[in-house]
C-alpha cells in the first residue's frame, strides 16, 4: 500500500523532471534544481499525503534502528534463539527494578481485595484448555491485557491497579489460579519484548511439589515474592500439592523496548485477532503465511486507537479472552 502511495505521490514529479528538456549533458545542478522544485509543488498541491509520506519514511527509517522483538505467531514473524541466555535470560533479576520491593510490601492489600472478589464470584477458565493438565485446572481474571483496560473488572480492585499503576511501562494484570495436584502444558509467550512476572498470593508449597520452570531450570518462591521471567522461553507452572495456588502475574515493557511499548501490544493483540480469524472465520488461510500476514498487519494501525485512547477497551478485551462466552458457561 505504502509503495502504490509513494509511486501515485512522485508521478507529478517524474512527469515534471521528464518534461523538462535536459539531456545526459544536463548539468547535475539543473537535475536537481527541477526535482527540488517539483517535489515542492507537489506538497504544495497534496500537503497531507506529502505529510504522511513523510512520516511513514521517518517512522520506518527510526523502527529500523530499534533492537530487534521476537514475537512468536506461528513463526511467521521470526525464530526465538533460545541459546542467547545473555540478550533473553530464563529469569530476570529482582534487584535491577527499584519498585520491586515497594510491591512486593503491598502484596497483602492485594490478596485482601482477590479474598472479596472471590467470596462472591470466582476466577474464569483460562481460554487455552489444552495448556491445562486437567480440564479448567487453570482459572485466571484480567485486569489489564496489552494495554487494554478491563474498567469493569478493574472496579473491584482500586487499591491493586493503584499498586500496579506504579510500575514503569505496565502493560498486563491478571490474577491466576492453579488447582491442587495440577500443572500447565510446557509453552511459549508472544515475545521476548516483556518482562512476566509473578507475584505468590497462595503459595501451598516448594519444590519439587509446586514450582516454575523455565527451559531447564526450576524455581519456587514465596508469598508475596515476585518472580520475573522471559515468557518467550518454554515455560510450566505446577501444583502438585493438595491447595490451590494463587498469584497475580503482571508484565511491563523491558526497557530496552519501552519506546515501542504501544506498537509491541498492538502487533500482539494483531496476532491473537489474526489467529482467531484462521480458526474461526477463514480456516483455508491456515498455513498460508500471506494471507495471514496481509490480515496480520493490516490490524496493527487500528489497535493503536483503543490502546491509547481506550474506547472499546472492554469489547475488545472481552473479544481477545474470549469473556463473554465463558461467563455463559459458568
Amino acid at each position: 500500500f505504502f509503495l502504490l502511495l509513494l509511486c501515485w505521490m512522485m508521478q507529478d514529479v517524474f512527469a515534471s523532471v521528464v518534461g523538462v528538456e535536459w539531456s545526459f549533458g544536463s548539468s547535475v545542478e539543473d537535475v536537481v534544481r527541477t526535482t527540488v522544485d517539483a517535489v515542492k509543488g507537489f506538497v504544495v498541491k497534496h500537503p497531507f499525503v506529502a505529510a504522511f509520506t513523510i512520516g511513514t519514511l521517518a517512522a520506518t527509517a527510526w523502527y529500523a534502528t530499534t533492537p530487534p522483538v521476537y514475537y512468536d505467531f506461528n513463526k511467521i514473524c521470526g525464530d526465538f534463539n533460545d541459546s542467547n541466555l545473555e540478550e533473553d535470560p530464563y529469569y530476570f533479576n529482582r534487584e535491577d527494578f527499584k519498585w520491586v520491593p515497594k510491591v512486593e510490601s503491598q502484596w497483602k492489600i492485594i490478596k485482601e481485595e482477590l479474598d472479596e472478589y472471590l467470596a462472591n464470584q470466582e476466577l474464569l477458565p483460562y481460554l487455552a484448555g489444552n495448556l491445562m493438565s486437567k480440564k479448567q485446572c487453570w482459572k485466571v481474571l484480567g485486569l489489564k491485557f496489552w494495554g487494554l483496560d478491563h474498567a469493569e473488572n478493574q472496579r473491584h480492585f482500586p487499591k491493586t491497579m493503584a499498586i500496579m499503576n506504579e510500575i514503569p511501562d505496565l502493560s498486563l494484570v491478571v490474577f491466576s489460579q492453579i488447582e491442587a495436584g495440577t500443572a500447565i502444558t510446557p509453552h511459549r509467550g508472544d515475545t521476548n519484548a516483556n518482562v512476566r512476572c509473578h507475584m505468590g498470593l497462595v503459595i501451598p508449597g516448594t519444590l519439587p511439589e509446586a514450582g516454575f520452570k523455565v527451559g531447564d531450570q526450576e524455581k519456587s518462591w514465596g508469598e508475596g515474592e515476585i518472580l520475573m521471567f522471559c515468557d518467550a522461553h518454554r515455560h510450566t507452572a505446577y501444583n502438585y500439592t493438595d491447595k490451590t495456588r494463587i498469584i497475580i502475574q503482571f508484565d511491563f515493557i523491558r526497557p530496552k523496548y519501552r519506546h515501542t511499548r504501544t506498537l509491541i501490544s498492538a502487533r500482539i493483540l494483531a496476532s491473537i485477532c489474526t489467529q482467531k480469524i484462521m480458526l474461526h472465520v477463514l480456516p483455508s488461510i491456515r498455513g498460508r503465511k500471506l494471507p495471514l500476514r496481509i490480515i496480520y498487519y493490516s490490524l496493527i494501525p487500528f489497535l493503536f486507537i483503543p490502546i491509547l485512547t481506550q474506547i472499546g477497551s472492554k469489547q475488545l478485551f472481552d473479544f481477545f479472552l474470549d469473556n463473554s462466552k465463558r461467563n455463559e458457561k459458568q
